[in-house]
């Protein structure tokens, strides 16, 4: 039986350690692919941004609190507390909603009073209204 020994380094033993002829001798990592793209700095409205923030903290405080007052009523019998807390996480969610919905209502009309008229057709139809 010939088995290639482990001594041996000349003896290669299998299809995974053959290298082909095309393959460099060590390893680039930057020969991958492309660069990562950088973000740019101007595309995003900062307000819009720190809306953002806080209302997914926010929502996470809701979130929590939600579901931890039930939990605390139910199975630790502190139902008092849990229904604080429970009551908390429905106005966090409240609050979260009305600044949402506010920050919509805002966006629309910047939109209608800023670009919409421009970009409505001559029959008063949307741009990707395309049915009529």
């Amino acid at each position: 039986m010939d088995i290639p020994d482990e001594d041996d380094p000349n003896e290669r033993s299998g299809v995974l350690s053959e290298k082909s002829e095309y393959e460099p001798e060590e390893f680039d990592p930057e020969s991958l692919g492309p660069d990562a793209p950088s973000p740019s700095g101007g595309d995003y409205n900062s307000d819009a941004t720190g809306l953002f923030v806080r209302l997914v903290i926010v929502f996470n405080v809701a979130l929590l609190a939600l579901s931890l007052g039930p939990m605390l009523a139910y199975f630790e019998g502190r139902v008092d507390l849990g229904v604080r807390i429970f009551l908390v996480g429905v106005i966090a969610f409240g609050y979260g909603t009305f600044r949402y919905v506010q920050f919509e209502r805002e966006r629309k009309s910047d939109d209608e009073d800023g670009t919409g008229a421009t970009e409505a057709g001559a029959d008063g139809a949307e741009p990707g209204d395309h049915n009529g």
